[in-house]
């Protein structure tokens, strides 16, 4: 079943350095030598005895494999994606690892049989290297400029020229070469069509294709590999119509600070569709030149993914227009209260609106259905309010824990929380006005800190004779526990807080997990910035007048129901085919080599 929460860098490779590589190179071209040449009889006869001999055959691997990496980061320059010199010698490695295995394949089976010629075993083995290298390229390399045959072909030619070099050429071996060229080439194509059968059958589009784009999105944040992505996001996705909230405070100088909560879900992954939402909404909305900008997550889910950068231009445009044409209410406002103890709802009157906070913490507490906030919104409509915004807190994070789908115990659980806290915030509004101070720390980064480029901002309310603080962190989620003591070290500052995470899937991309905030920074250093950054926005109090409102956004593409499950369901078949697959095509190549060295004989 997908798990929305697992991360691709659990099984994401990260190649080692040029000279980890090389070096290995080095190492496993010399034990090829001695597997294919050993006992010394076996060993090529040159002037100067074994010594000589034994550098002849090193240099039969180590050139197809050292120089060829060298010659294939070369080439495949003029790909639109080529394979930088330190991949190209982490194949070469990985690529002499398999030979590795077909050599010693071959001397355990001399042992129960009559050995094959060795020229014949050193041009099947050279022809394996093919086979490997064809399924790493194609999927690595623009095969519109037609570059990945080529390319493939450079380790398996030099070590073709090699065998002949020193065991002497024949039009026999000639033809015995390129049959097992194409013997390789056939087993490849095997591999890659089945790895793309799944992904090709659900949606059009083979998953070997796909993972160009994708690693030139990811690697190199290019524009064409991110298109690419979208396009076909675009392609499977379903229209819906989105809602966009929006809280602004206005002051009598300086910028307004903005509270916008889309129902849109900061996904899928990378910077593709609606990924770094707060960032991309900023930077659409001209902040902070021309306001502060807080973006919190609202209830939706995966399927509230944006498919593309054009489709998330809508929701721009919606919230400038909005934000245009708000005007400021009357000035009433209530304390941030809840209806009753352990209420994972709690509400704050602001003028005409309502600003719904929800977490379930101190139990794990994650995405919410877009639906429930819909309803939400209506049960504040019928308290009396004239706007809502409705925010999940998404700061108490247990993986595979916490979500709230619609029609669940927990989706009824909230409601009815959500209509005591309305009531009592109703009873508790004041007539008067308000204050509101802001401050933003950044300087964080997704590999050191988990937080992603809004970094940490801080939104004080003073109203009704309390000051709340709403602090936001640009993260996907909070570790479990960790929400407490953050709210301990603001005790005598504020009379009310919450911790909340923007649920940016941008912070996924680093080795090692989900990146969950707290994994990476840690608590007290959290705390320090929490408490920093509220010392500056209390020092930022000022007056203001509060205005809220929201917007339908109409035939947005997003994933949809089910289109999560789908994708991954076929990435798991592409997966597992490959499995069964790649060693199957490999076995067949190897056996018939076999039977045409035999017959050759």
């Amino acid at each position: 079943m997908y798990n929305p929460h697992r991360r691709t860098s659990r099984i994401r490779i990260h190649a080692p350095s040029a000279g980890v590589s090389g070096a290995a190179v080095l190492a496993l071209s010399a034990l090829l030598a001695v597997l294919a040449f050993s006992p010394p009889e076996h060993w090529p006869r040159f002037p100067g005895g074994w010594g000589v001999g034994f550098l002849a055959g090193w240099s039969l691997f180590l050139v197809p494999l050292g120089v060829g990496a060298l010659l294939s980061s070369r080439l495949s320059k003029g790909a639109r994606t080529g394979v930088t010199l330190r991949r190209s010698l982490f194949l070469s490695m990985t690529s002499a690892s398999v030979l590795v295995g077909v050599l010693l394949l071959w001397r355990l089976g001399s042992l129960v049989a009559p050995a094959l010629p060795l020229e014949g075993v050193l041009l099947l083995t050279f022809s394996v290297a093919f086979w490997f290298r064809l399924i790493v390229l194609d999927p690595l390399l623009d095969r519109r400029a037609s570059y990945t045959l080529g390319i493939s072909l450079v380790t398996p030619l030099l070590g073709f020229l090699g065998t002949f070099a020193l065991l002497g050429s024949s039009v026999r071996g000639i033809l015995v070469a390129f049959v097992f060229l194409l013997f390789a080439l056939a087993a490849a194509q095997g591999v890659l069509w089945a790895a793309n059968r799944p992904m090709a059958r659900e949606f059009g589009q083979g998953s070997v294709g796909l993972l160009r784009p994708l690693l030139a999105h990811m690697t190199r944040r290019e524009a064409e590999g991110q298109q690419t992505m979208e396009r076909f996001f675009e392609s499977i996705s379903t229209e819906e119509s989105l809602t966009v909230g929006i809280l602004a405070f206005f002051r009598e100088s300086g910028k307004p600070r903005v509270m916008l909560a889309p129902s849109v879900h900061p996904g899928p992954f990378a910077a593709l569709g609606s990924s770094d939402l707060p960032s991309k909404l900023a930077a659409g909305l001209h902040a902070p030149g021309e306001l502060d900008l807080l973006v919190p997550h609202s209830p939706s889910t995966h399927e509230q993914d944006v498919s593309s950068t054009r489709e998330l231009g809508k929701v721009l445009h919606a919230s400038a227009e909005l934000l245009s044409r708000l005007e400021a209410g009357p000035d009433r406002a209530s304390p941030l209260v809840a209806g009753r103890e352990g209420s994972w709802v709690r509400a704050q009157c602001l003028g005409e609106a309502v600003l719904l906070l929800i977490t379930q913490a101190p139990a794990a507490t994650d995405d919410i259905d877009y639906a429930l906030a819909e309803m939400l919104r209506e049960e504040a409509g019928r308290a009396g309010f004239k706007e809502a915004i409705v925010l999940d807190a998404h700061n108490s994070f247990v993986e595979r824990q916490g979500d709230v789908p619609f029609g669940s115990p927990r989706g009824f659980q909230l409601l009815e929380d959500a209509r005591e806290s309305l009531r009592r915030a109703r009873q508790e509004t004041r007539e008067g006005s308000l204050k509101v101070g802001y401050a933003q720390k950044g300087g964080f980064s997704p590999e050191e800190d988990g937080i992603a480029g809004a970094g940490l901002q801080v939104l004080v309310v003073e109203a009704a004779g309390q000051r709340t603080a709403y602090c936001l962190f640009d993260a996907n989620n909070l570790l479990r526990g960790l929400r407490a003591p953050l709210l301990a070290s603001l005790k005598g500052s504020v009379d009310q807080a919450e911790v909340l995470t923007t649920d940016n899937h941008v912070v996924h991309e680093v080795r090692g997990g989900l990146n969950t905030l707290g994994e990476r920074r840690a608590l007290p250093a959290l705390s320090a910035d929490l408490s920093e950054t509220l010392r500056e926005a209390l020092s930022d109090l000022a007056p203001a007048r509060v205005a809220a409102g929201t917007v339908r956004v109409p035939e947005v593409k997003v994933l949809g129901p089910g289109t999560t499950d789908r994708i991954m369901t076929s990435l798991a078949d592409s997966l597992l085919l490959f499995g069964v697959s790649f060693p199957t095509s490999l076995l067949v190549l190897l056996l018939a080599g076999a039977l045409v060295l035999t017959a050759a004989r």
